[in-house]
């Protein structure tokens, strides 16, 4: 059978019931401070509230533990505190924090900061580029910020970018356009790189 899954209020907590072919209820919390249990199917109401009474304090201080852990983060060249609280419904970014209602949303935040400003340069630098970028890909890499496939159009650029000052996010989106008229790193690259960025080696190095 499929699971099934429903929700439940307990005290301030709200908890998340996976019925699944399992023997025994099992309580969860995540990183993110979501508690949900995985149960028997035809569980009785009855049961799950005894296993959430039994667990009320583990469940109070381990929420609260999660909720004071100070996580730094850094975002667009700047470190901030993330700090998570779940009546949060929009991220808020402020002089020293960051507030998110769940890791989930945070991570969803910074993917589509980094599209709208990858994207935002891509845009600005498409009409000096004499080949179409056709596809742009983006994702954790470990190795690299970027890659290009000069001849099928695709851009590859990393997510972990969202952390850089938004001058090397720049750059790294101009060095990986312009390997689609030169799939190299020779001289009239770097060349063609200076002529629309002259600051470049200083935006390299940040």
């Amino acid at each position: 059978m499929a699971v099934v899954s429903s929700s439940l209020k307990f005290g301030k907590f709200n908890v998340t019931i996976n019925y699944k072919p399992v023997k025994y209820l099992r309580l969860k919390v995540t990183q993110n401070g979501d508690i949900s249990i995985s149960a028997p199917f035809f569980t009785s109401k009855i049961n799950i509230l005894n296993l959430l009474n039994k667990n009320e304090s583990w469940l109070e201080n381990t929420i609260a533990k999660i909720k004071s852990k100070d996580d730094k983060v850094k975002f667009l060249g700047n470190a901030y505190e993330l700090k998570f609280d779940e009546n949060i419904k929009e991220v808020l970014v402020l002089d020293t924090q960051i507030i998110a209602s769940s890791k989930a949303q945070f991570d969803k935040f910074l993917y589509l900061k980094a599209k709208e400003i990858f994207q935002k340069y891509i845009e600005f630098y498409q009409p000096k580029i004499s080949r179409q970028v056709t596809h742009v890909s983006i994702k954790k890499m470990s190795s690299r910020w970027g890659s290009c496939n000069s001849k099928k159009g695709y851009i590859n650029l990393n997510l972990n970018l969202i952390a850089k000052d938004e001058r090397f996010i720049e750059y790294v989106v101009l060095h990986e356009m312009a390997h689609l008229i030169y799939p190299h790193h020779q001289k009239s690259f770097y060349d063609f790189i200076q002529g629309l960025m002259p600051d470049y080696k200083i935006r390299e190095k940040m």
